[in-house]
């Protein structure tokens, strides 16, 4: 297994997250996060009163939601069972997800089950998947994909009772060696099948070659297509996995325009679809009896998961042939770039449009001598860093910027408009903002997750007053509003006048750990002191500009009435930090 050196070398998950952090780094695969460390912070549930429930996360894009129980073993062994009981624990999970009134959940789970009760009531959920993840080989479990079935089913008669006008497609899968291996391979942009394969096309083609990659372009027949999928499924989707996470409305609405089109229209089917691009290994044309016959190892497609996914649906398919193109390629940078381009007219990202604006250009500049530190200006197809660097997702640095600057609710609740609103982006990218601030700001953004899980992971030794802090930390919206609030309180914590909040930043952004260990200092000065007047400003979740505002003034005048018994504390971070 390819994956698991991998994911043993992932420090970053196995220090901080112990035997959850097989479960985020399946999580990380699947919907290629770049922060799964901020993404943790709000997801995980794992601890004494879970229900069940280690995991619940919702992919804001796609539509899908995620409920996960985990299991690992320590040093496993080809042979070993992953154990029926915790698939069947799911059960439990979509009980308290689904039927439980949120006032009534153990508070451990109560922010995300909110969340994902009001996903589904809003239809901003399309797909909902069960997971069971574990570091064991999938083929021995069969009892596992007994109990996986009836958690399916057990959950979509739930859904259908108490949410009857949502149409939410439900799926309850095994997530052991062999799907996470997938998975790798798919973000790794490896072909994951390998077989050689006679293609069944019109015997007309054409080949074009460059310097690093060579391609045939034909058309297949619509039952050639349609029998690989049933063959190979999802995998025949690895190189491009977003491709095939969920159908929603939209997508609901393609297939069936392909469906009868194929159905009543199959001879002008290849005139009026757009056609299928697919990475292989190798093709090989070969002449027999004066007829050109097409075999190619290994394919996985990046481009038409849909009107793959609507062919093979179809239950009595007549002929028609379909667009087709087969790319060999072995330049990395290049496969980014075909499957990037390839999918951007069915999504198009708000940070796409803005990634090669002036700002976002001159920022990626300065944060160049910054080895340790990777920022992407929302440009996607750049080559992909390693992990020895630290990602900063480009929607955390936004959300994070707006929140320190004043506005933590839209921040919070209107995270996917900060790059795509023009007032927005101007307000949180302008001409003066440095990557010094941006690294400031965001370090704050992982201190509050840092701190967060330290409180998480003393569970029953948690004191009465770090037990307040942890429920204030595992409300929706909390962190903005802790953001903004410390933003607040700078003058109090520099103990100077503030002219340009825009200038802060750290002396040396060599060491990014660092950084936020020094912003812990500050979070455990003003934390214990905030909880009481922040916590007024979420009741009803983060909503209201104006107690967002009160609330955080009256934590900035307690912090004032304690500001000489603080000084020794923050010193470290005054010493360190630009004011």
């Amino acid at each position: 297994m390819n994956y698991i050196a991998d994911f043993q070398a992932r420090t970053d998950l196995t220090e901080r997250y112990g035997n959850n952090a097989l479960l985020l780094y399946a999580l990380q695969l699947r919907f290629e996060i770049t922060d799964i460390i901020s993404v943790a912070s709000d997801a995980l549930t794992d601890g004494g009163d879970d229900k069940k429930c280690d995991l619940i996360y919702i992919d804001p894009d796609t539509g899908v939601a995620v409920i996960a129980q985990g299991y690992m073993k320590q040093s496993p062994a080809e042979t070993d069972l992953a154990p029926s009981n915790k698939a069947s624990d799911l059960n439990t999970a979509a009980a308290w997800v689904f039927t439980q009134n949120p006032e009534d959940v153990p508070e451990r789970i109560r922010e995300q089950v909110q969340s994902i009760q009001s996903a589904i009531e809003n239809n901003s959920v399309s797909a909902i998947y069960f997971w069971y993840v574990h570091n064991l080989n999938e083929r021995n479990g069969s009892q596992v994909k007994e109990e996986l079935g009836a958690v399916q089913a057990t959950a979509r008669t739930l859904l259908k009772t108490l949410y009857p006008q949502n149409d939410v497609e439900l799926f309850a899968i095994e997530v052991g060696n062999e799907t996470i291996e997938k998975w790798y391979n798919a973000s790794s942009k490896r072909i994951s099948i390998t077989d050689r394969l006679e293609v069944d096309t019109p015997l007309v083609g054409y080949e074009l070659v460059e310097e690093k990659w060579k391609a045939y372009v034909t058309a297949v027949s619509a039952k050639w297509l349609q029998q690989k999928y049933i063959t190979y499924k999802d995998d025949i989707f690895s190189g491009n996995p977003r491709t095939y996470l969920g159908s929603g409305k939209k997508k609901n609405k393609i297939n069936l325009g392909i469906k009868e089109t194929i159905d009543q229209q199959p001879k002008n089917f290849w005139t009026y679809n757009n056609g299928i691009t697919a990475l292989v290994n190798n093709y090989e044309i070969t002449k027999k009896e004066g007829k050109e016959n097409l075999s190619i190892d290994g394919i996985t497609i990046i481009n038409g998961a849909q009107t793959t996914g609507a062919i093979s649906s179809v239950e009595t398919l007549k002929d028609a042939w379909v667009p087709i193109r087969f790319i060999v390629c072995n330049d990395a940078q290049i496969i980014d770039d075909i499957i990037n381009n390839n999918n951007k007219q069915n999504e198009i990202l708000p940070s796409d449009l803005r990634s090669n604006d002036k700002t976002q250009n001159r920022l990626r500049e300065e944060f160049k001598p910054y080895t340790g530190l990777y920022y992407s200006g929302g440009r996607r197809g750049d080559v992909r860093p390693s992990r020895s660097k630290e990602i900063l997702d480009p929607y955390v640095v936004a959300q994070a910027l707006l929140a320190f600057h004043g506005d933590c609710v839209t921040a919070y609740n209107s995270k996917n408009e900060l790059w795509s609103n023009d007032h927005l982006y101007s307000v949180i990218f302008p001409e003066n903002l440095t990557a010094e601030h941006i690294i400031f700001t965001y370090a704050l953004s992982r201190a509050i997750d840092n701190y967060k899980l330290e409180l998480q992971k003393k569970g029953d030794n948690r004191t009465d007053n770090e037990e307040r802090q942890h429920k204030y930390l595992s409300k929706r919206g909390s962190k903005m509003l802790l953001l903004y609030a410390i933003s607040k309180c700078m003058e109090v914590i520099v103990g100077r006048k503030v002219h340009d909040s825009w200038a802060f930043s750290f002396k040396n952004n060599t060491d990014f750990d660092e950084l936020a260990n020094l912003w812990n200092s500050v979070i455990k000065a003003i934390l214990p002191v905030a909880c009481a007047p922040l916590e007024e400003a979420l009741k009803d979740g983060l909503k209201n500009k104006e107690l967002a505002e009160k609330a955080s003034n009256t934590v900035s005048g307690l912090l004032t009435s304690v500001q000489d018994m603080l000084q020794g504390q923050l010193r470290p971070f005054v010493g360190a930090a630009n004011v």
